[in-house]
């Protein structure tokens, strides 16, 4: 069943409910003003007793009004009701007549009415003690020694009272068993029993637009199992389903109350943990990716790759942020795990981020070149996501390096802006799919002086201009736009072609009609040209960062360098994931 449709379903019941309860205060006003006045015309001709029951008539209605309005917020406003309403109908059927009286009807309409909203059991409460309270008026509102004529019949009528009450109840039981189990087809997955990629959106768009969110944290996991296409391909599908069951109830045994788990799709999961933030969601996380590891299963031995998942983690921000976002911020950080060789957990985190600890008088600068960037973004996707992976690479490359402070900066900040003066080259050079001319590739390559440029004219960031404008000096003196050589080159500036180099050999640019390289065979590029492309001594210091990383992924180890800690990578796009995976 449709979620908006069970709402709307649930309120058409709601406002019903609550137009029966008003009617009921007119009915019950009737007996009560036929005792007080002796005929219909009596009551017209006194005005001022009129006048009175209309504010009593609407006094009763704001009062039920604000009680109707409060009860789903205190239960002490919800039995205030029940005891209001079974109040008026008692004394409505007591002054009218008592065991005499024609309104003992009057139950009807409460035992009816809160069957219906609460069940069989409720209902059969509220019949019995309508029945109760109408066997006492009997004995209460009879003349002594008198016979009371009427108490068979109204023994008669609080039968009835709990046979409406059983019959009614029964059919709500029955509807709500009914709804339940369409809920249940409509939310629950299948195959491992947990609550499917539509209820996942349906949960998340409910919780992240209440005001749950303003007082308490959502963190959200994104989980994909590696390997499982492969291992679906030679195992077959019912393997995979079986596998699929197994990492499943792995899931749901390991997060229990503290998380909500969805099968998002395929070999997809997401996990939705409220009140935990994304340090604690992703130490979870860490502790999920091991036990994973740690599974048996009958192909365990004839797998070549072993079943691992990787996971990216996302927050909600407290203030200006949706669900859509906060997922695609989490799969961003899953692509980031893929990327950086799966069997990992990564944390999401802007390619904006460096700038937070920015200087007060540089804000104006960084804010140019966030609308820069974000410009690039909607021009070439590939150049901005370009950008992030060689922020991340230099981030790693400096901590290696353990370059002081100011340079460590100097050396993000020119990643930030490498590659702004593309901004300049047409969108059809950018995005160009066959192999550049002459022509191009010289506007191609003016970009390094735009960048420049466009670094001098911002105030804090005139000492990155020259290491923006030699990013493509060869070590050899054969690169441009100057045709620096060797130490001329400034010493960040190498870093940076190394970093910047890295990136086009394992990405698939729109221009190169060459595929991607692995890091293994990107390895082999620098080796092959340290001393004429790059500066040798750093050309080998990078190398070991690529293996300490190529090796804690392999391994699984990630304390031999904490990736963790840097920030800037979000993910490759689709077409560059399936590159590395056909590799």
């Amino acid at each position: 069943m449709n979620q908006n449709n069970f709402h709307n379903k649930q309120l058409k019941y709601k406002n019903m409910f609550f137009t029966i309860k008003l009617c009921a205060l007119f009915f019950f006003a009737i007996p009560i003003y036929q005792t007080i006045f002796d005929s219909a015309l009596s009551f017209i001709l006194n005005i001022e007793s009129m006048f009175s029951a209309l504010m009593f008539i609407l006094l009763l209605m704001l009062i039920w009004i604000f009680l109707d309005s409060n009860r789903n917020k205190n239960r002490v406003f919800m039995v205030l009701e029940i005891v209001l309403f079974f109040a008026m109908c008692s004394f409505a059927i007591y002054v009218s007549g008592g065991y005499q009286s024609y309104y003992k009807f009057l139950y009807l309409f409460f035992i009816v009415s809160y069957t219906i909203e609460f069940g069989m059991i409720a209902g059969l409460i509220i019949a019995g003690c309508s029945s109760a309270a109408l066997l006492t008026i009997d004995l209460l509102s009879m003349p002594k020694g008198d016979i009371n004529k009427y108490f068979e019949s109204d023994i008669a009528l609080t039968a009835m009272f709990l046979i409406i009450a059983w019959v009614v109840g029964y059919y709500v039981k029955n509807e709500s068993q009914r709804v339940e189990k369409l809920e249940k087809f409509a939310n629950i997955d299948g195959l491992t029993g947990l609550y499917n990629h539509r209820y996942f959106h349906e949960y998340m768009k409910s919780i992240c637009s209440s005001d749950y969110t303003t007082e308490h944290s959502i963190s959200l996991l994104m989980i994909d199992i590696d390997y499982f296409k492969s291992y679906n391909d030679v195992f077959g599908h019912q393997k995979g389903d079986l596998l699929i069951m197994l990492i499943s109830d792995l899931f749901q045994k390991h997060f229990g109350k503290d998380g909500m788990v969805f099968r998002y799709g395929g070999d997809e999961f997401c996990v939705v943990m409220l009140d935990r933030g994304i340090e604690i969601a992703y130490n979870a996380a860490e502790v999920l990716r091991k036990e994973v590891l740690k599974i048996e299963y009958n192909e365990k031995k004839m797998l070549r790759e072993r079943i691992s998942v990787s996971i990216g983690v996302s927050q909600l921000y407290p203030e200006n942020d949706d669900y859509l976002s906060l997922i695609e911020r989490a799969d961003k950080a899953l692509y980031k795990a893929k990327y950086l060789g799966k069997n990992r957990v990564e944390m999401y985190s802007s390619i904006f981020d460096q700038f937070k600890e920015l200087e007060p008088e540089q804000t104006n600068a960084t804010r140019s070149v966030k609308q820069l960037i974000t410009t690039i973004n909607s021009r070439d996707s590939y150049t901005y996501h370009h950008v992030e992976r060689v922020v991340h690479f230099c981030e790693l490359f400096a901590k290696h390096l353990e370059l002081d402070k100011a340079a460590a900066k100097q050396l993000i900040y020119s990643a930030y802006v490498h590659d702004l003066g593309k901004i300049y080259i047409p969108k059809e050079v950018l995005i160009k799919e066959t192999p550049l001319v002459k022509e191009e590739i010289e506007m191609l390559r003016s970009h390094a002086t735009y960048s420049a440029q466009i670094a001098r004219e911002f105030k804090g960031m005139d000492e990155i201009a020259d290491i923006v404008l030699q990013h493509h000096e060869r070590y050899d003196g054969k690169g441009y736009p100057n045709g620096l050589k060797g130490t001329e080159i400034s010493y960040l500036a190498r870093i940076l072609t190394i970093v910047d180099s890295f990136d086009a050999m394992t990405s698939k640019r729109p221009y190169n009609y060459k595929r991607s390289k692995s890091y293994e065979e990107a390895i082999e590029e620098f080796r092959d040209h340290k001393g004429t492309q790059f500066d040798p001594y750093l050309t080998d210091q990078f190398i070991e960062v690529l293996e300490l990383v190529f090796n804690s992924t392999k391994c699984g180890d990630h304390k031999s360098i904490n990736i963790n800690q840097y920030t800037g990578l979000t993910a490759y796009a689709e077409e560059s994931e399936r590159e590395i995976q056909l590799k």
